[in-house]
């Protein structure tokens, strides 16, 4: 019998994976789950960079281990081509350390290969929810990291940016409206909104203040750029 959660219509969700096997195996565990839609699927990062802008599905579910760029870095270019994506990295890697850097690149969620469909397809919701999800099995250990790591600084927590989104940073602690961000970068006012609610979510924080005082705290006092 089918598994289905109520919703106006199904999560899109694109597989970028170099396995053709797992993807196989992705597709299989998630049949029975209605509200849930493999809109396409790709084997590498410039494959899946593609299928993210023509097919705009709702979550990407992404391997780690892309044989032509990190999925790190696929997980920032992803975010850069569309900031509001919610990206899942579905790994066999169970490094603490991974899960700091795909949360830090801004992954909303982080599982192990391990887990049933039901579980993913429970971590698919939530994520495209905007939720952050990570594996249980993982808990334990990530919370040890940053207790041994400590509070990161305000440059440790900028350095989670693209150069693009700490110019936005820098402007905005400078006083300037998103209109006017957007005029000094070349950028719509939207574009820049977005760039905004992409920083708000990887600083964790809400406010345009918040990261003004990150900025300073960092860099001492705003300087216009030129």
């Amino acid at each position: 019998m089918s598994q289905t959660t109520p919703s106006l219509k199904p999560i899109r969700v694109l597989l970028v994976d170099d396995s053709p096997i797992i993807r196989l195996g992705l597709r299989s565990a998630l049949e029975d789950f209605h509200d849930i839609s493999i809109v396409g699927e790709a084997g590498t990062a410039a494959a899946g960079l593609s299928a993210a802008g023509t097919l705009q599905p709702d979550v990407v579910l992404l391997d780690l281990d892309l044989p032509d760029k990190s999925g790190l870095q696929v997980c920032r270019d992803l975010l850069r081509l569309r900031p509001q994506l919610n990206i899942l990295i579905l790994t066999s890697s169970s490094n603490e350390r991974n899960v700091q850097d795909a949360m830090a690149a801004g992954a909303r969620g982080y599982l192990l290969k391990e887990n049933d469909g039901a579980s993913l397809a429970a971590a698919l919701r939530t994520v495209a929810a905007g939720q952050p999800v990570l594996d249980p099995s993982m808990t334990g250990q990530v919370l040890n990291l940053v207790k041994n790591r400590g509070a990161p600084s305000a440059t440790e927590r900028l350095n989670q940016l693209s150069y693009q989104e700490r110019r936005v940073v820098a402007l905005l602690a400078d006083g300037k409206t998103n209109k006017e961000i957007g005029d000094h970068l070349g950028l719509t006012e939207k574009t820049v909104k977005n760039y905004l609610a992409t920083v708000f979510s990887k600083l964790n924080i809400s406010r345009r203040a918040q990261a003004a005082a990150l900025f300073v705290e960092a860099n001492g006092n705003p300087r216009r750029e030129t």
